[in-house]
């Protein structure tokens, strides 16, 4: 493994984050919305008038997280090289593979762990409200065995329903009747 050739690859990814992140001003978000959208006021507008302009702000939001992430990133993996603990795990200790490295120079975990962080990770992003939700399709069933409405009303239809009556009973017609 070239760990000189993964260092220069570092440090122009490195460099390339920073122009792009100085670059951008920050996508925007120094300034106030209404500023960055050309409206004067906010409040005359209807709330889905500025529906598309509130989803490219949260966009911008996370494109510029992202793009602070991974600088973290690659500034990490500079400093373990300049450390001598490059290639090697952080978690496990285990040599990190060449092809992971060739494929991220920035790794710093092994697949092995980073398949568990990953893992972990899935539950931790998921909303915080998805844990009032009522089940999904796939988790709905939910037999009980306490007696409950539905189990009494299965032994009241044993006795049959208030239909029933109309059903067997014939009111006498004018023509069977003997007198008159």
């Amino acid at each position: 493994m070239e760990t000189e050739a993964l260092r220069r690859r570092l440090v122009q990814e490195a460099a390339e984050l920073s122009e792009r992140l100085g670059r951008n001003g920050g996508f925007g978000l120094d300034r106030p919305m209404n500023d960055s959208v050309g409206e004067l006021s906010g409040y005359d507008n209807h709330p889905a008038d500025l529906g598309t302009d509130m989803f490219e702000r949260g966009k911008d939001m996370a494109l510029r997280e992202a793009g602070f992430r991974r600088l973290d990133q690659v500034q990490e993996a500079l400093a373990r090289i300049n450390r001598g603990t490059y290639g090697v795990c952080e978690r496990c200790g285990r040599p990190i593979g060449e092809a992971r490295l060739e494929a991220d120079p920035a790794a710093g975990l092994c697949m092995g762990c980073q398949q568990r962080e990953d893992d972990r990770e899935g539950d931790d992003n998921r909303p915080v409200e998805e844990a009032f939700l009522s089940p999904g399709f796939g988790r709905t069933f939910m037999d009980q065995t306490g007696y409950d409405g539905q189990d009494a009303w299965q032994d009241v239809a044993v006795y049959g329903t208030s239909s029933d009556v109309v059903r067997t009973f014939s009111p006498r017609s004018d023509d069977d009747d003997d007198e008159g």
